[in-house]
């Protein structure tokens, strides 16, 4: 069984996020961020580190809602679980842009996670970056969060003596029904080494947060996997996981996929590698998994 990785980190983000283009916002950002905010940010990111779960939970609004179809106690219990999974993790948030409209105040930040999950014959390291937007409210004198986006999220889970090291090559945003290339390539030689692999796409729901996915692995003619899959044909995010296999280790790495009907351009690229043997999956509309 494969645990979920992106499905884990995202609760672990207390505040991340993207660029967003808004000039007003650009123009805020120019300055130093105001103390209430800089404040908790960092209150937050001192109280994840120590799993603190109350002190977490004082900063969120009773009406917070995430983007993912939380609520303030679903986020908590999930917070609650991803941490009885992960001990030793840490939390490290920065501020890139801000904006204050009245009694509210919009931030984007980045937030670096790192964690450790310690089993008998199943320690893995975890290392995640996540981008999204989050806006707070002053709730009876508290600064207080009441909604928080995820707009990017990519993240690693790594075990044994040297786990496979992967560049995962792909769109963070594609439109519906759109095609994209997956390539998830190791970054040394494989030698006489046999490596196993396989992906997998999930969607975004509140129901898939902490489940554990089968997959079946096979052997890569290659030195990595190399996929093209299809956005299904209606709005929403995807979780995309490859997971690579040698004997000295195993890598899964997980990136968030945004699907818009907003969105479009040249989302299709032909995959780099000529020497390769691409896995070439065709469109199927009505199918929810592609990968």
């Amino acid at each position: 069984m494969i645990k979920r990785i992106a499905l884990l980190v995202i609760f672990a983000a207390m505040s991340t996020v993207a660029p967003i283009a808004n000039p007003t916002l650009a123009a805020q950002s120019a300055k130093p961020a105001p103390a209430e905010l800089s404040n908790i940010v960092f209150a937050l990111d001192t109280a994840a580190s120590k799993q603190d779960i109350e002190a977490v939970m004082k900063y969120y609004a009773p009406t917070f809602n995430h983007s993912d179809g939380l609520n303030r106690d679903r986020y908590k219990q999930s917070l609650r679980e991803f941490w009885q999974r992960y001990k030793n993790v840490s939390y490290r948030t920065e501020i890139s842009k801000w904006e204050k409209q009245g009694d509210l105040i919009t931030a984007e930040t980045v937030t670096m996670v790192q964690g450790l999950k310690g089993a008998e014959n199943d320690n893995f390291k975890l290392d995640a970056r996540l981008i999204s937007t989050q806006t707070y409210k002053n709730v009876n004198g508290q600064l207080q969060v009441v909604s928080q986006k995820i707009l990017a999220e990519q993240s690693s889970l790594s075990s044994g003596d040297t786990p496979p090291p992967v560049k995962l090559k792909l769109p963070e945003l594609i439109g519906v029904g759109r095609q994209y290339v997956l390539d998830a390539i190791v970054t040394e030689p494989l030698g006489n080494n046999l490596l196993l692999g396989a992906a997998i796409e999930e969607a975004v729901e509140s129901k898939n947060l902490l489940n554990e996915s089968t997959i079946n692995l096979r052997p890569l003619r290659a030195g990595g996997l190399f996929k093209i899959g299809q956005a299904p044909f209606s709005s929403g995010d995807r979780w995309i996981s490859v997971v690579l296999v040698r004997e000295s280790g195993i890598t899964i790495t997980s990136q968030r996929l945004r699907v818009s009907k907003e969105f479009t351009g040249n989302q299709y690229t032909p995959l780099p590698e000529p020497d390769t043997t691409p896995s070439r999956i065709p469109p199927r509309p009505n199918s929810e998994q592609t990968l």
